[in-house]
């Protein structure tokens, strides 16, 4: 099975909806399905030299106390998952196509959500600036990749258009939220929903793999399925 897995890295749903996917893959003994991670840009229009959080989330939210009062939600449903939510260490949102470039550049190594996990848990626990080149690397370089194949990637202006233009492109086909996770190219599941539920999809994606074995040419996907982000 593989699960395409649509995100941003400054999207605190998608880490999130990561722990609780793994959750769902956890309750389903010999299910190894291929996560592969997908770009999308929550924020395309950024500058170069990103925007403060403070301010980020007071625009984004409507304003300060709403935001905080999201902020507090989603620290305590990170608790429940063994995510430390540090936002008060967040001093910049910068824009993340290069941490796409590297996450993509991950995929060739087979190490693609280590690197992506690495990105939230700078981020998000610890405060780190995930548009500076360094932090991209030692998340990379602990991942097995080499400085050498990091700076290329970060310097790859064809890669950077590739990913703009897939993220266009699924935005366009319906995309319209991060996470949202495709599996098998057939079922769709979009918001970081609880595990019982992705447990359904993982379910009736594996029942479908199953019906194409069994009868190749009588098997067509299901319709794709986009129930409310939480």
């Amino acid at each position: 099975m593989q699960i395409a897995i649509h995100f941003d890295v400054i999207c605190p749903w998608c880490f999130i909806g990561l722990r609780r996917l793994r959750a769902a893959i956890a309750r389903r003994a010999g299910l190894t399905p291929s996560l592969v991670w997908r770009p999308y840009f929550l924020n395309p229009d950024l500058p170069d030299s990103g925007i403060e959080f403070p301010v980020y989330i007071e625009r984004k939210f409507g304003g300060a106390l709403r935001g905080k009062r999201l902020l507090n939600s989603l620290e305590d449903i990170g608790r429940s998952l063994g995510i430390r939510f540090a936002f008060d260490a967040i001093r910049r949102v910068p824009p993340t196509l290069d941490a796409h470039r590297v996450i993509r550049l991950a995929h060739r190594f087979g190490v693609q959500t280590e690197v992506a996990e690495a990105l939230f848990a700078a981020h998000f626990c610890q405060g780190r600036d995930i548009g500076d080149a360094e932090v991209l690397t030692a998340a990379a370089t602990r991942a097995g990749i080499s400085e050498t194949e990091v700076a290329a990637a970060l310097a790859d202006d064809a890669l950077a258009d590739a990913l703009r233009d897939e993220a266009t492109a699924a935005q366009r086909s319906g995309t319209l939220g991060v996470p949202l996770f495709v599996l098998n190219d057939s079922f769709v599941i979009t918001g970081a929903h609880e595990p019982e539920v992705l447990v359904r999809m993982l379910d009736v994606a594996t029942a479908g793999e199953e019906l194409a074995a069994a009868e190749p040419g009588n098997f067509s996907p299901q319709p794709r399925s986009r129930p409310t982000r939480p």
